[in-house]
């Protein structure tokens, strides 16, 4: 894909600076307008992505951006300014969020643009195996988590192979505050074992060994699939203690050949592990 016409999303990037914060230190703007420019841009047939308020450029030049994915039937609806038509009604609703005088800047953002049709692409080819996990575990979230959609993301990519995972919130996690257990779900990762380029390529993505992956192209079968949940204050890749001298991580990971097997015994530990998620507490 090399143009614009060729996705069917758009992500577009409206951007606003202000370099004498005349919004003030601390313009909550992200919590602010989520839910408002969630559900305009629903309203418009497009999908509302994030906001950052509280980045700069080089210049020390705060500025605070909004990003929302518009299908390709209104991404080529333009109006006299050659902006999609949906572009304005957004526009015009942060304007009221924001005082006046400051600068905007409206265009498409080619790189969150590529970014989720890799991510589509992985989650279409990964179907026979995600779909079993979010049959059988989204019943289960509890805390908010079923307010996170499930997320196929690629992460590193060179020419002719992407490599991603999938992620699915399960709840807070009882031994890190502010924190979720999330299950990642993908193939069993021993570069060393894939014959056949380009996976054999793995190694060089610095991944930690047998997380489970996503690949694309997909290896060719037989594969071992797996899942895993971290739980606690892990020690990071670069280091052999833990953050904190009374930390406690643990690691929960599961492996088969089927996908339906593999989510079926996750859902049932899981309950196991953590009985909140199917206790009283739920109803």
């Amino acid at each position: 894909m090399t143009d614009s016409k060729d996705f069917e999303w758009v992500v577009w990037r409206l951007e606003v600076q202000d370099p004498s914060q005349l919004a003030g230190e601390d313009p909550d703007l992200d919590e602010r307008t989520q839910e408002t420019m969630t559900e305009l841009s629903a309203s418009l047939g497009c999908v509302y992505e994030l906001c950052v308020d509280y980045d700069s450029y080089d210049d020390e030049t705060p500025y605070y951006a909004w990003w929302v994915r518009l299908p390709a039937a209104e991404h080529v609806r333009l109006d006299k300014d050659g902006l999609p038509l949906a572009i304005a009604p957004l526009r015009q609703y942060l304007t009221t969020q924001l005082p006046d005088g400051l600068k905007w800047e409206i265009m498409p953002d080619r790189e969150l643009t590529y970014d989720h049709a890799r991510s589509v692409a992985m989650r279409a080819a990964y179907d026979d195996l995600i779909a079993p996990f979010e049959r059988a575990l989204m019943p289960l979230r509890a805390d908010g988590a079923d307010a996170l959609d499930p997320r196929a993301k690629v992460w590193k990519w060179e020419e002719n192979l992407l490599v991603g995972t999938f992620d699915l919130w399960l709840c807070n996690d009882p031994d890190r505050p502010h924190t979720w257990l999330v299950v990642t779900v993908g193939l069993w990762t021993e570069p060393q074992l894939f014959d056949e380029e380009p996976a054999a390529r793995l190694g060089h993505f610095d991944f930690t060994p047998h997380h489970p992956l996503l690949v694309l192209p997909r290896p060719p079968a037989p594969s071992t699939y797996t899942a895993r949940v971290e739980s606690g204050s892990f020690p990071g890749k670069s280091t052999s203690r833990a953050e904190h001298a009374d930390a406690l991580g643990t690691a929960h990971q599961w492996t088969a050949n089927d996908p339906d097997v593999l989510a079926e015994r996750v859902a049932h530990d899981l309950t196991l592990l953590w009985p909140h998620l199917t206790g009283p507490e739920r109803r």
